[in-house]
């Protein structure tokens, strides 16, 4: 009985968990009917958390993750679709919606992914869903932007959701936009989004700033206005309760005086929460008159986000309402009088299937809108619509910048001016507002810097921008690894990137010629100083340690390295097989690291920043993942040992022993500092070291007087000699050579020469010379007589 008691036990639980957990869910059914995703979204998870059924835990993370979306928290909703695909790996709604969310998240490698998981599971849709195309587009037009600069706008952004905003008719000194920033007497949260709701605030570019005193014991602040030197925007703050409710106050415009406010209210008519609906207020100074709502559609209907044209008769709005294309559409109606005409709806090719919404009339006629429509670069993109002679609509996307992988919308220009200011969600998925203007020409480069071994991005980089004009700039990359970078027509750049713990990189960039705005996009992959680097093209012929010409050029990319990171000195290690004797490949492994060795200095790099050392076979070559994806007989982690060769088929063999035949570098320091004998080597034989031309004494006819600046051993070249062009030189004995500057027919002259040296702290003297031999002055003066 007992057995049996335990499994009608761990039944009833199983039921009891499983019932709970699908209460949850149609109460949340129920919260998402009403477009209360927030609290849809908190029965959701408890639900979730409820059940141990995988494809129930599908579904629940599924309509987490749709809740997510459809406030714009792409990245939780990427989240949630993961643990549906989790459950469910045939989920594929789950991996669609899972690639559209990493495009608007802005990780492009996974949204890829995604899409040809997608195209796996449905290949019938791929003309819809073919991630090439999505992906290129969006590529492509990063590449090729359109003359727009855009700019943060700190002065209006909170770190709550701020948008759409708008000009006060022609004053451009004034800007109102809705935020969830939370005023002081609002509490209450929005069930939709799980923010505060939505307010209108104001603020005004003046020279005037409003200061409140400190408040004292028994007496409340007082506000006065006091003038600045220079102009600024004020705080932002809400416009006021005449018009600010207790729900969500958002898009709104003006007519063309400034003097009537049109805008977006989801306050209960008739105390009945029917959506949201159009208001209007006429503003009187620094007042509001009465709130009057516009009896534009039955009051069943939600309509929202007005959009008055430049002489104030046609008013364009957005519902879904029946007559629609899909989603939300933008319709118009005319003013005639005090009344307005019954609705049209603008048709195609500005409405489609998907939603329209946020539209805006400028001065000319044209309208701008925002769509969520296939063909964009992901979420909401503005698009542009002009009167053809015939009268038809002409539409086509903004294009990046105006328009991002995240939602793009609510675009506003000033009267007569490409310039203007609108909303997105391209930073960490909040929307902020941005202001933006028309150039000539924009050039831009868009970076990441990243690990070369792992492929993780590199967060806090420094990044030092050189132009062909000699301007230089310094920069960071930001926690994902990006930084951004304004180009000027007709120069070259070259943009190193460094961190701690790596190599540095850089990448070189040209504006010359070229006549289209363009933002240059690419990867600088950092080297990790910790683990060896091996040289690839680096060949030999058999038995040989002659460099070869293809492998001489394979060896400029290092000398390129060493410049780079002038503060590193390494080993150049050289590896041999197993064909052949061991002392014979240690001996010839050592010669071919010298080989390397001697090709730098050839090449200029410092002869002590720079060790040879050859390891014939003792250090066989591990398997790495690179190799196992073109070599498919070996294995990540396998040891190319003789033994192991030893078992491979013949032709198997020959590709282990390449693979061993190898030159590697490391870092031995990163701190070096030249010394006085790292420009040539202690005991060379050189005519120019540096800058500094050498001669010899011996070589100067005549008798002459010259300035002693040193005398040293003969194997050091003293840093000294550094400090002049031209310097002379001449063995005072074996061990010692004399080391002088200056040639000299005049005594005084040369003395007095000397004594300015020897203020730089020099100990210098004259000496008199004739054939290569030292003299005294008495005998120099009697010769020159």
């Amino acid at each position: 009985m007992k057995p049996f008691s335990a499994v009608c036990t761990i039944f009833i639980v199983g039921v009891l968990l499983s019932c709970s957990s699908k209460s949850y869910v149609n109460r949340g059914d129920k919260m998402v009917l009403s477009g209360q995703y927030y609290y849809a979204n908190s029965l959701y998870e408890k639900g979730y958390k409820k059940t141990k059924d995988r494809e129930l835990k599908a579904d629940i993370a599924f309509k987490t993750a749709l809740c997510f979306d459809r406030v714009n928290e792409t990245r939780k909703a990427s989240s949630w679709y993961r643990k549906a695909i989790m459950n469910r790996d045939t989920f594929s709604n789950a991996v669609l919606n899972l690639a559209y969310a990493e495009v608007k998240n802005g990780r492009m490698e996974e949204a890829e992914e995604n899409f040809w998981e997608y195209l796996d599971l449905k290949p019938e849709t791929k003309a819809e869903n073919d991630p090439s195309q999505i992906l290129n587009r969006i590529n492509h037009w990063e590449e090729y932007p359109g003359r727009y600069k855009i700019e943060f706008l700190k002065d209006f952004n909170s770190s709550s959701s701020d948008f759409c905003p708008i000009y006060m008719g022609k004053d451009t000194n004034v800007v109102l936009f809705s935020s969830t920033r939370k005023l002081k007497d609002k509490v209450k949260k929005d069930g939709v989004t799980g923010d505060y709701y939505s307010d209108i605030f104001i603020s005004s570019y003046s020279n005037v700033v409003i200061r409140k005193s400190r408040k004292k014991k028994g007496k409340a602040s007082v506000s006065r206005k006091v003038f600045v030197d220079t102009y600024q925007w004020s705080t932002p703050s809400g416009i006021g309760d005449t018009i600010n409710t207790e729900y969500n106050e958002g898009a709104a415009c003006f007519s063309p005086e400034g003097d009537l406010l049109y805008f977006t209210t989801s306050q209960k008519v008739n105390k009945i929460n029917q959506g949201t609906k159009i208001f209007a207020a006429q503003r009187k100074g620094e007042e509001w008159g009465k709130v009057v709502q516009l009896s534009i559609v039955p009051d069943s209907i939600s309509v929202g986000h007005p959009a008055i044209s430049a002489d104030g008769t046609v008013l364009y709005f957005v519902a879904d309402m029946p007559g629609g294309y899909g989603g939300t559409d933008i319709w118009m109606t005319k003013k005639s009088g005090n009344n307005w005409s019954k609705p049209q709806n603008l048709g195609r090719p500005i409405n489609s299937s998907d939603n329209e919404s946020f539209p805006f009339c400028k001065s000319n006629g044209d309208l701008y809108f925002a769509s969520d429509r296939k063909a964009g670069m992901g979420g909401l993109d503005i698009y542009h619509a002009s009167r053809e002679e015939a009268g038809m609509w002409q539409v086509e996307n903004m294009k990046y910048p105006i328009n991002s992988a995240a939602d793009d919308f609510a675009i506003v220009f000033q009267e007569d001016n490409e310039k203007g200011m609108f909303t997105s969600s391209r930073k960490n998925g909040d929307d902020n507002i941005y202001g933006f203007k028309y150039v000539p020409l924009l050039f831009t480069f868009s970076g990441k810097i990243i690990d070369s071994e792992t492929k993780d991005v590199i967060a806090n980089a420094n990044v030092h921008v050189v132009s062909s004009d000699g301007e230089q700039t310094d920069g960071k990359s930001d926690s994902e690894g990006q930084f951004n970078i304004e180009l000027a027509p007709e120069l070259e750049y070259i943009v190193m990137a460094s961190a701690e713990g790596y190599l540095n990189g850089k990448e070189q960039l040209s504006t010359l010629g070229i006549d289209l705005s363009r933002n240059f996009k690419s990867e600088i992959a950092l080297k990790p100083i910790e683990k060896p680097i091996e040289l690839p093209n680096i060949f030999y012929d058999f038995g040989s340690w002659q460099l070869r010409a293809d492998s001489k050029k394979a060896l400029d990319g290092l000398v390129e390295t060493l410049n780079d990171n002038p503060k590193i000195t390494i080993e150049l290690g050289s590896h041999s097989d197993y064909v052949g004797s061991e002392s014979t490949n240690q001996q010839i492994s050592q010669k071919r690291a010298q080989s390397v060795v001697d090709y730098l200095i050839e090449k200029g790099i410092y002869w002590d920043r720079l060790v040879a050392r050859g390891y014939g076979e003792s250090m066989p070559k591990k398997v790495s993942d690179e190799n196992t994806e073109e070599y498919k007989f070996l294995s990540q982690g396998d040891i190319l040992t003789e033994s192991f060769i030893g078992k491979l088929k013949t032709d198997q063999r020959e590709i282990a022993n390449q693979l061993n035949r190898r030159t590697v570098f490391k870092v031995l320091s990163t701190n070096y500092q030249p010394g006085p004998n790292s420009k040539v080597k202690p005991g060379a034989d050189a005519s120019q070291i540096g800058n500094t031309i050498i001669k010899d004494l011996q070589g100067v006819e005549g008798v002459f007087y010259t300035i002693q600046i040193g005398a040293f051993s003969k194997n050091t070249i003293p840093p000294v000699i550094q400090n002049y062009k031209v310097v002379f030189r001449a063995a005072v004995d074996k061990n010692l050579i004399r080391y002088t500057t200056g040639i000299f027919d005049d005594l005084e002259e040369a003395k007095a020469q000397a004594t300015e040296i020897s203020k730089t702290g020099i100990k210098a003297f004259v000496i008199a010379y004739n054939k290569g031999k030292k003299i005294t002055f008495a005998e120099a003066k009697k010769l020159k007589e």
